[in-house]
């Protein structure tokens, strides 16, 4: 059963969002203005108030559980939260003649855009920090061989010449099917007429295949004995 939300109350959600915002800008417009900035600045209080709160939110829920960084937009987020109700409290303080500005309440509002700037900016850098790359395992599949660079030393010690390398490469070809297990069956029992010891790198050797991929067939052989 899927999870997600039918599509009204994306609708409604998005209503309540939009209303909310416009309701605590003018409270917030007017804190700036106390704090002495000119209307056209002032009109961006808003914008580093709620809808700051908003966009850290939003961060920390786009992050998994778990997931390094999230512990830091969390916290990122609930100060963002505590700051615009801390801010609408306060506006609506000196609005109703409960409280005046002063030389702390000034400060308070003046730190708020560098505030914001510097937490905005560590959650996107660390959300467009790329993910150092991991070392992953050797996947052998139907497609690896022609990709595959040739190695010299194969896991029985025995060393593979260069011009011999250069044919098997040469036998590759792109979107080559894996063998069948009759063309196992065929190099092995080869390998055997030839005095040869059947194991993965000699297989792979004899079927022009990269050698990586020897392991791989002499467990299918084996399995199929």
């Amino acid at each position: 059963m899927s999870s997600r939300l039918p599509r009204y109350a994306y609708v409604v959600g998005g209503l309540v969002l939009a209303v909310a915002l416009a309701m605590s800008a003018p409270g917030e417009y007017q804190l700036a203005r106390t704090a002495g900035w000119s209307e056209a600045v002032a009109a961006g209080m808003p914008v580093c108030m709620s809808v700051y709160a908003v966009v850290a939110v939003w961060f920390t829920e786009s992050r998994a559980k778990g997931e390094k960084g999230r512990g830091s937009a969390i916290v990122g987020a609930i100060g963002a939260l505590a700051m615009t109700l801390t801010g609408q409290v306060v506006a609506h303080w000196i609005a109703a003649g409960y409280m005046e500005s002063s030389k702390e309440l000034v400060a308070a509002v003046s730190a708020v855009p560098a505030v914001v700037a510097g937490h905005v900016a560590h959650m996107i850098i660390r959300a467009a920090r790329e993910v150092p790359a991991e070392v992953e395992a050797v996947v052998e599949d139907e497609h690896q061989d022609q990709d595959a660079a040739p190695v010299q030393p194969t896991l029985d010690g025995e060393e593979l010449p260069v011009d011999e390398v250069a044919k098997a490469r040469a036998k590759r070809r792109p979107g080559r099917p894996s063998p069948s297990l009759d063309e196992i069956k065929a190099a092995a029992k080869a390998l055997i007429a030839d005095g040869r010891e059947v194991t993965g790198p000699n297989l792979a050797k004899h079927m022009g295949r990269d050698r990586r991929t020897g392991s791989r067939y002499l467990k299918k052989l084996n399995t199929a004995a």
